[in-house]
Protein backbone atom coordinates (compact mmCIF):
# COMPACT_ATOMS: atom_id res chain seq x y z
CA UNK A 1 0.00 0.00 0.00
CA UNK A 2 1.20 3.50 -0.85
CA UNK A 3 1.60 5.61 2.32
CA UNK A 4 -0.48 8.77 2.77
CA UNK A 5 2.53 11.06 2.40
CA UNK A 6 3.00 13.78 -0.19
CA UNK A 7 6.65 14.63 -0.79
CA UNK A 8 7.91 17.69 -2.63
CA UNK A 9 11.26 19.43 -3.07
CA UNK A 10 12.11 23.08 -2.47
CA UNK A 11 15.80 23.93 -2.73
CA UNK A 12 17.64 27.23 -2.88
CA UNK A 13 16.28 28.84 0.26
CA UNK A 14 14.13 31.38 -1.56
CA UNK A 15 10.45 31.94 -0.68
CA UNK A 16 7.87 29.90 -2.55
CA UNK A 17 6.18 31.71 -5.42
CA UNK A 18 2.42 32.18 -5.56
CA UNK A 19 1.81 29.17 -7.83
CA UNK A 20 3.70 26.81 -5.50
CA UNK A 21 1.80 28.11 -2.47
CA UNK A 22 -1.51 27.69 -4.33
CA UNK A 23 -0.70 24.14 -5.40
CA UNK A 24 0.49 23.05 -1.95
CA UNK A 25 -2.70 24.53 -0.47
CA UNK A 26 -4.72 22.37 -2.91
CA UNK A 27 -2.96 19.23 -1.62
CA UNK A 28 -3.80 20.16 1.97
CA UNK A 29 -7.41 20.92 1.05
CA UNK A 30 -7.98 17.64 -0.83
CA UNK A 31 -5.94 15.51 1.60
CA UNK A 32 -5.94 17.03 5.12
CA UNK A 33 -5.17 13.56 6.52
CA UNK A 34 -1.97 13.14 4.47
CA UNK A 35 1.48 14.02 5.81
CA UNK A 36 3.21 16.65 3.67
CA UNK A 37 7.01 16.43 3.61
CA UNK A 38 9.11 19.24 2.16
CA UNK A 39 12.61 18.12 1.22
CA UNK A 40 15.17 20.93 1.30
CA UNK A 41 18.73 21.70 2.38
CA UNK A 42 17.97 20.89 6.01
CA UNK A 43 16.68 17.33 5.58
CA UNK A 44 17.53 15.98 2.10
CA UNK A 45 20.20 13.32 1.44
CA UNK A 46 22.65 15.73 -0.23
CA UNK A 47 25.85 13.94 0.80
CA UNK A 48 24.93 10.58 -0.70
CA UNK A 49 26.99 10.89 -3.87
CA UNK A 50 29.11 13.27 -5.92
CA UNK A 51 26.36 13.89 -8.48
CA UNK A 52 23.93 15.42 -6.00
CA UNK A 53 26.72 17.25 -4.10
CA UNK A 54 27.99 18.91 -7.29
CA UNK A 55 24.49 19.76 -8.50
CA UNK A 56 23.73 21.38 -5.14
CA UNK A 57 27.00 23.35 -5.12
CA UNK A 58 26.18 24.65 -8.62
CA UNK A 59 22.60 25.63 -7.66
CA UNK A 60 21.15 23.18 -10.18
CA UNK A 61 17.95 22.66 -8.22
CA UNK A 62 16.20 20.55 -10.87
CA UNK A 63 19.06 18.02 -10.84
CA UNK A 64 19.10 18.00 -7.03
CA UNK A 65 15.34 17.44 -6.99
CA UNK A 66 15.61 14.60 -9.52
CA UNK A 67 17.99 12.71 -7.25
CA UNK A 68 16.19 13.49 -4.00
CA UNK A 69 12.82 12.52 -5.51
CA UNK A 70 14.10 9.07 -6.50
CA UNK A 71 15.89 8.49 -3.19
CA UNK A 72 12.96 9.63 -1.05
CA UNK A 73 10.42 7.61 -3.00
CA UNK A 74 12.55 4.49 -2.69
CA UNK A 75 13.29 4.98 1.01
CA UNK A 76 9.92 6.22 2.22
CA UNK A 77 7.26 5.58 -0.42
CA UNK A 78 4.30 7.89 -0.77
CA UNK A 79 3.33 10.40 -3.42
CA UNK A 80 5.72 12.86 -5.05
CA UNK A 81 4.28 16.08 -6.44
CA UNK A 82 5.97 18.87 -8.36
CA UNK A 83 5.14 22.22 -6.78
CA UNK A 84 3.33 23.40 -9.91
CA UNK A 85 0.77 20.57 -9.73
CA UNK A 86 -2.66 21.52 -8.41
CA UNK A 87 -4.85 18.72 -7.09
CA UNK A 88 -8.46 18.77 -8.21
CA UNK A 89 -9.40 15.21 -7.26
CA UNK A 90 -8.35 12.85 -4.43
CA UNK A 91 -5.54 10.36 -4.98
CA UNK A 92 -6.92 7.70 -2.63
CA UNK A 93 -7.92 5.35 -5.46
CA UNK A 94 -4.21 4.73 -6.14
CA UNK A 95 -3.17 3.85 -2.57
CA UNK A 96 -3.75 0.10 -2.97
CA UNK A 97 -1.33 -0.09 -5.91
CA UNK A 98 2.37 -0.95 -5.58
CA UNK A 99 3.39 1.95 -7.83
CA UNK A 100 1.79 4.51 -10.13
CA UNK A 101 3.40 6.93 -12.59
CA UNK A 102 1.57 9.77 -14.25
CA UNK A 103 2.20 11.71 -17.41
CA UNK A 104 0.64 14.76 -18.97
CA UNK A 105 -0.02 16.57 -22.18
CA UNK A 106 -0.59 20.21 -23.00
CA UNK A 107 -4.21 19.45 -23.85
CA UNK A 108 -6.77 19.63 -21.11
CA UNK A 109 -7.53 16.03 -20.29
CA UNK A 110 -7.67 13.59 -17.43
CA UNK A 111 -3.97 12.95 -17.93
CA UNK A 112 -3.12 16.60 -17.31
CA UNK A 113 -3.76 16.12 -13.58
CA UNK A 114 -1.24 13.26 -13.52
CA UNK A 115 1.74 15.25 -14.80
CA UNK A 116 4.57 15.58 -12.29
CA UNK A 117 3.44 12.90 -9.88
CA UNK A 118 4.74 9.51 -8.81
CA UNK A 119 3.49 7.15 -6.13
CA UNK A 120 5.14 4.04 -4.71
CA UNK A 121 5.53 1.87 -1.64
CA UNK A 122 8.82 2.22 0.23
CA UNK A 123 11.43 0.03 -1.50
CA UNK A 124 9.18 -0.21 -4.54
CA UNK A 125 10.26 -0.03 -8.14
CA UNK A 126 8.62 2.62 -10.28
CA UNK A 127 8.91 3.83 -13.87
Amino acid sequence: MIPKKIHYCWFGGHPKHELAEHCIASWKKIHPDYELVEWNESNAPLEDNNYVKEAFEQNKWAFVSDYVRSKVMYDHGGIYMDTDMELKLPLDEFLDEKAVCGFGSKRRSLFRILDGRTETQAGGRFC
